[in-house]
């Protein structure tokens, strides 16, 4: 949960929090303050406080306990500001990485990458998208055992899957040493939400696009697990062989590692499909 302090003595009564606040909330009277009998309906996204020029609305972020923690806050300004050229190298270079290396993912890199990707745009900041990660390739190795003893079962039946998926031939190159279905990552990152959230899919899709396009600038490379996944969703007891919470369902698990090998260029795609209006 999220509150704020305002500090009259800073406050300039300009509007910008008020023209900004999502809900329209926000009122100016002698400071800014919460239309009184709203403060249900705020979704504590925090924008009063990161927009407000003067710091005047300073954001304190609640933690269980009841512990006031506050928020570090760098103001944007030269030196910090992505030029189009460096975003468009960054999104165009991107790869996903299916050849990764021995070296292990240390803990303390993935805090940090989740504690970039917790930032993620949700739907009316529900924040619903909760992680389960695997970072130890003993256990990365079962589950895809055990993953690959479910497409061999259901490839031995009449499953329409089998007609879009050659999933035997899946099963042969696993048992001719090729790690097909989680190609021997050193991190698994399982991402899943509250199964009666409408919104959660998305917001996962848009939380895991955040983890993969930060990996990059901590060396490290990442592929959408989408055989896996396929698998998980024809193969109850995968859920709960990877600690999956009742009600809860998984919206999509990731591979993640240090890449084996390096990538030298950017390759070519299909010009975008638009319409313009």
């Amino acid at each position: 949960m999220i509150n704020r302090e305002f500090k009259e003595e800073l406050c300039t009564k300009c509007g910008t929090c008020a023209f900004n606040c999502p809900m329209g909330l926000i009122q100016i009277n002698d400071f800014p303050e919460i239309v009184e009998g709203s403060e249900v309906m705020c979704n504590q996204c925090g924008h009063c406080g990161a927009i407000c020029p003067e710091g005047a609305i300073r954001l304190i972020n609640l933690s269980t306990d009841g512990d006031k923690k506050s928020e570090t806050v760098t103001e944007s300004g030269e030196g910090l500001n992505i030029s189009p050229e460096q975003m468009e190298f960054h999104m165009k270079f991107r790869r996903s990485i299916r050849n990764y290396s021995d070296r292990p993912v240390e803990r303390e890199i993935l805090e940090e990458i989740f504690d970039m990707v917790r930032y993620a745009p949700s739907a009316g900041n529900g924040q619903p998208v909760q992680w389960i990660v695997f970072n130890d390739p003993g256990k990365i190795s079962q589950i895809a055992e055990a993953s690959m003893e479910a497409m061999r079962e259901i490839s031995k039946t009449d499953s329409p899957l089998n007609d879009r998926i050659p999933l035997a031939s899946f099963v042969e190159a696993w048992e001719n040493g090729m790690g097909t279905i989680l190609r021997e990552a050193p991190c698994l990152v399982v991402a899943h939400a509250p199964e009666d959230n409408m919104m959660a899919v998305g917001d996962g899709m848009i939380a895991l696009t955040h983890l993969d396009l930060a990996l990059p600038s901590f060396g490290l490379g990442g592929c959408w697990a989408g055989l896996f996944n396929i698998v998980c969703n024809q193969h109850p007891p995968l859920k709960d062989m990877l600690g999956i919470p009742k009600g809860n369902n998984i919206i999509y698990p990731f591979m993640l590692g240090y890449p084996k090998y390096k990538y030298h260029r950017i390759p070519e795609r299909n010009e975008s499909n638009i319409i313009w209006k």
